[in-house]
């Protein structure tokens, strides 16, 4: 019975305590920047990612962004050679959903530029507003673009190896 009696009185205290806790009042009127402020905010760390970019302050995010650029134009190339060299080759990947089973250039470009901006930005975001000094926050950065480099490193290789049914003139399709 006395211990259920001094678990009782700490939550008496413990409830009284948080009772006597203030809040300052808002102020009223309208909220500024409550509707676009995350449009904003988006925008304004695209805008420091590209200001990044191109005058390389950051060269191992510019490093990776670099490499990530170079996976996905070797992926773009070689999908787009065997497209043009097989008819009966058509994108199966996720991506075909949004840039359609025979894509062009245009959508490769289209698609991967977005792509890679949103990765990169998201890296961006990570390498700057993150609890640096922790050992497992050095390596979290890189995680959005590490996973496109290897992706689209697997799929130009997979593209590489794919055997046309056609010759290298489109001629001859078994």
């Amino acid at each position: 019975m006395k211990q259920f009696f001094v678990f009782a009185l700490v939550l008496l205290f413990a409830s009284s305590a948080a009772a006597q806790r203030f809040e300052a009042p808002r102020a009223s009127g309208r909220e500024h920047g409550g509707l676009f402020a995350v449009p904003r905010g988006v925008a304004g760390e695209v805008a420091k990612t590209a200001r990044d970019f191109a005058t390389f302050r950051d060269k191992q995010w510019e490093i990776l962004t670099f490499a990530q650029i170079g996976a996905a134009s070797a992926d773009a190339e070689t999908s787009l050679y065997n497209l043009r060299n097989d008819p009966s080759i058509r994108e199966i990947g996720v991506s075909r959903f949004l840039i359609g089973s025979r894509p062009d250039a245009h959508k490769y470009i289209a698609a991967g530029l977005v792509e890679i901006m949103v990765e990169a930005t998201a890296g961006h975001y990570l390498r700057n507003h993150g609890p640096v000094q922790k050992w497992y926050w050095r390596a979290i950065w890189t995680l959005p673009q590490s996973f496109s480099l290897y992706e689209h490193t697997q799929a130009s290789i997979h593209n590489s190896q794919v055997t046309l049914s056609c010759d290298a003139a489109g001629q001859q399709c078994h």
